[in-house]
């Protein structure tokens, strides 16, 4: 009547192909698991740098001008701080660009051992002296002096110049600032720029 045999046949064929089947698919699915852990970590850690490029910058205040015996700045003392919202910063690893109006400018490490005497760094308030270059708070506030004599590819300051200063912190957030040298400079005198 029936042939039972060859039905048997044909559901062990279907169980095996089924099996089949779902043992692809999990390979499939924990290869695209796999895969969507690594573009989140990937994007998690873009997306960290990204805030901290953004977010960590130095805030520049006043910056003073000291003049030489000549009548010319040779130093620029500027008062940074952190800006709102900023991680700690380390200073001494930061970077600034001194930019004359005769279109000379140089790249500053701030880094003062390998400076030798273009940079040095004073901690004027709320910092510990563990802390060194460290901005860790908003009332930290450190004083970087630029010593324009001892740096490269740019002059000292004579009257009525405009200058650019950029401070950009270690992530790359960086602060634009725009001085002015007065109408007079007298020797051995200090102005707000």
């Amino acid at each position: 009547m029936f042939d039972t045999d060859d039905r048997g046949q044909v559901g062990i064929g279907t169980l095996i192909v089924f099996i089949a089947m779902v043992l692809v698919a999990a390979i499939a699915a924990g290869v695209l698991i796999n895969t969507a852990g690594l573009l989140q970590a990937q994007a998690q850690q873009t997306g960290e740098e990204t805030t901290s490029e953004v977010s960590d910058v130095i805030q520049v205040g006043e910056v003073l001008g000291y003049a030489d015996s000549n009548g010319e700045i040779t130093l620029l003392n500027a008062s940074l701080r952190l800006a709102s919202g900023s991680d700690a910063i380390n200073v001494s690893q930061a970077s600034y660009t001194v930019s004359s109006p005769t279109g000379n400018a140089t790249v500053i490490n701030g880094d003062n051992t390998s400076n030798s005497g273009v940079i040095s760094h004073f901690q004027k308030q709320g910092m510990e002296p563990k802390d060194g270059s460290v901005l860790k708070d908003q009332e930290d506030l450190l004083i970087s002096q630029i010593n324009l004599t001892a740096a490269s590819n740019i002059e000292p300051l004579a009257e009525s110049e405009t200058v650019k200063l950029i401070v950009q912190a270690p992530a790359g957030g960086q602060t634009y600032k725009e001085l002015k040298t007065p109408r007079n400079v007298e020797s051995n005198e200090s102005y707000i720029l």
